[in-house]
């Protein structure tokens, strides 16, 4: 059964800004304002690794995988009002609630720099 974290999202973040964030926490874009991929730039030990996609609206969606006591993997989806985290795969010895409760912590803290224009 899938994990899903919602947040109030004012916008979604644009192509700058997502490169700015990314920059601050080691993960590399390779891509443009369309679509792309990202990675932690350590791949014997990848925290992160995706891909991405603007719709022509500016809305941003994706998947995800990466390394947090196992695997994790899902997909994310912000739009205007809505940020959307779904984890389809967890780390079997992290509990689900421990899970849900830090991405609803991470979630929250990247929507309240996106705040509505």
């Amino acid at each position: 059964m899938p994990v899903i974290v919602t947040q109030p999202l004012g916008r979604p973040p644009t192509f700058a800004e997502l490169q700015a964030l990314a920059g601050k926490h080691d993960v590399q874009i390779t891509g443009d304002a369309s679509a792309g991929s990202f990675h932690h730039p350590d791949p014997r030990q990848p925290k992160v690794q995706g891909d991405y996609a603007f719709d022509s609206n500016g809305d941003i969606h994706g998947k995800f995988s990466g390394q947090v006591l196992g695997k994790l993997a899902g997909s994310f989806m912000f739009t205007a009002g809505k940020a959307e985290i779904i984890i389809n795969e967890k780390p079997f010895l992290l509990p689900e609630a421990v899970l849900q409760s830090t991405v609803a912590v991470v979630l929250k803290d990247f929507c309240a720099k996106f705040p509505a224009v």
